[in-house]
């Protein structure tokens, strides 16, 4: 009789640990999901402010990379920024419309690419640059410059390797 019973009792541990598992996952798989949108979200919640002066454009910032497009050690702390629409070398202001922070900083590399670019992302700014601006994620910035000429699609595709 007793290893019927024990027996019993471990069938229903064994089906509440089941059932516990099953429940954490589903309340980690929500979760996940609903943190997780990543760039498939961005024009969900990430709007235009209609507050600027010059350009405003998708921006996002990133903080790894060996060498930029230039040949320069990449400085994940700098004010430099990565774009395909404006030449190399080109003095940006940057400005966060929310806060008011500008920045200037250099075009030293090429991007965004992938998922960022096909989702608007025109501005890749390294890290440090993005947090005088005060970003979080990516944002719409407005970008002014002085004799920098923007570059249409052909130019782009024809500037890239």
């Amino acid at each position: 009789m007793m290893g019927t019973k024990s027996c019993k009792s471990y069938h229903f541990a064994s089906r509440a640990a089941t059932a516990a598992l099953i429940a954490t996952a589903a309340i980690f798989g929500a979760t996940a999901q609903a943190n997780a949108g990543g760039w498939r979200t961005v024009h969900k919640y990430v709007k235009r402010t209609g507050k600027c002066s010059g350009e405003e454009i998708l921006a996002s910032y990133y903080w790894t990379g060996k060498r930029t497009a230039t040949g320069e050690a990449f400085d994940a702390n700098g004010n430099t920024a990565a774009a395909r629409t404006w030449p190399l070398g080109t003095h940006l202001t940057v400005v966060n419309p929310h806060n008011g922070r500008s920045v200037t900083v250099r075009i030293n590399d090429r991007g965004p690419y992938g998922v960022a670019f096909a989702q608007g992302a025109r501005l890749d700014l390294a890290r440090g640059a993005a947090h005088r601006l005060g970003m979080s994620g990516a944002q719409y910035l407005c970008v002014t410059t002085g004799a920098a000429k923007v570059m249409t699609a052909q130019e782009t595709a024809g500037a890239i390797p």
